[in-house]
């Protein structure tokens, strides 16, 4: 692999370190100021927004990171983030639907105006994701980490003048993450337009229909991975309580902390396989590292975790150590699964990607509703490393086979981007 997505990647992991260190610091702040019980529902609650953002996405990211650089006839950004605003309106619709049908299954009621706030904390959240994803599409990687990581800061900022007042409810953390996400949106707009990338939203029917044609396999591999990721807590909610659930996240901080290096690696290997600028060989090397530096953080975090779970978050959450032992295997599997996947995505091999989420998913499944019953957060975990580790088996032996479908683009075609 070339020095220049080294560096590239070496750049993102230290802005997707300040998100992580910023985010880890909303998790202890939380659970601080809500016990067990109200992290819990914290958690529900933001985590249901995800799951409605990919709904509502419709697999509009990833297929816009496609057709936005393809050789021929690619979409505009003006088309892309306008169908993006009609995707927010719908999610902002969506998620207040939700607090009042699914929600109450839960065993958790929101009063009028916190429905209000939660329909708002969607809205923001699919509209930074994509204009996050625009960034990513046109190849500015760095630019994309850095904007997400000014954002988490303002996000952590709010956080904290939320906790500092004295809240004990979980409607003000909500309200200040809206707020960040609305910070991460204007900022984001304005830096595209900086870098030379039209904002101005259009509503051209022809081209909005190309973007959705391309999303649902996309849809189905975000929808498939987040179900995977999350589809535990709300098994644990079902089974347990959301104070299990809130002792269960904490358990998560620190091994989702991981995936950074993976996850910043998985950027520019999709988008120079989707230009057309290298071939999945060149990223032997740096999957290696990545891999090995994985391998020496989890046995790192795994020895000190005794010490530092109780001191950051408070002795109600020391049954949080054992899961979180645990988790920090799973995340290899993910690991291997986040840099093959986006090789196989960048080559426009969506549907084997799609394959291996789905595999995951079934696997993820029967684990979780096997082994929560009977092991309670453990049994969360040890469901999370095997279908983690299902993940990353099917994503390496799809991409060391022959490939079944082509890329959109085998050339650049963007001379507005920033290449990195």
């Amino acid at each position: 692999m070339s020095g220049g997505v080294f560096g590239t990647t070496a750049r993102i992991i230290l802005a997707k370190g300040v998100s992580g260190a910023a985010s880890a610091g909303v998790v202890v702040l939380t659970a601080r100021h809500l016990a067990p019980e109200g992290r819990g529902v914290f958690v529900l609650l933001f985590t249901l927004t995800t799951f409605s953002l990919i709904v509502c996405g419709l697999g509009v990211n990833i297929s816009g990171r496609l057709q936005l650089v393809a050789a021929e006839n690619p979409v505009e950004s003006g088309d892309y983030l306008g169908l993006a605003a009609a995707l927010t309106v719908l999610q902002a619709g969506v998620c207040a639907a939700l607090a009042v049908i699914l929600l109450p299954v839960l065993r958790v009621r929101l009063s009028v105006p916190a429905v209000g706030v939660f329909s708002l904390l969607g809205a923001s959240v699919i509209a930074g994701y994509l204009v996050i994803d625009a960034f990513n599409a046109y190849g500015f990687n760095v630019a994309a980490s850095l904007v997400d990581a000014a954002a988490s800061v303002v996000q952590l900022g709010l956080v904290l003048a939320v906790a500092w007042r004295g809240a004990a409810a979980v409607e003000p953390f909500l309200a200040a993450l809206s707020a960040a996400y609305g910070f991460e949106i204007l900022l984001g707009l304005v830096f595209l337009r900086r870098l030379g990338v039209t904002i101005r939203p259009r509503c051209r029917w022809s081209e909005w229909v190309r973007l959705l044609r391309r999303g649902p396999s996309g849809m189905a591999i975000q929808l498939g991975q987040l179900s995977i990721f999350k589809l535990d807590r709300y098994i644990v909610a079902l089974f347990l309580t959301p104070g299990a659930v809130g002792v269960y996240s904490v358990a998560a901080a620190f091994p989702e902390l991981l995936r950074i290096a993976p996850i910043a690696l998985a950027q520019p290997v999709f988008y120079r396989l989707a230009s057309g600028t290298a071939s999945a060989r060149d990223f032997a090397a740096a999957r290696r590292l990545c891999l090995a530096a994985m391998i020496a953080m989890m046995a790192f975090i795994a020895l000190v975790a005794p010490v530092v779970v109780p001191a950051l978050f408070g002795p109600g959450y020391a049954d949080a150590v054992t899961p979180l032992r645990l988790l920090l295997i799973a995340e290899f599997g993910l690991a291997v699964y986040y840099i093959d996947a986006a090789c196989l995505s960048g080559q426009g091999r969506i549907g084997e990607t799609a394959g291996a989420v789905l595999v995951g998913l079934l696997v993820a499944g029967a684990s979780y509703l096997i082994l929560i019953p009977m092991f309670g957060i453990n049994g969360a975990a040890g469901g999370s490393i095997v279908a983690y580790a299902t993940m990353g088996v099917v994503a390496r032996h799809r991409l060391r086979g022959p490939s079944v479908r082509r890329g959109l683009s085998r050339e650049p075609n963007h001379p507005e981007s920033g290449r990195t």
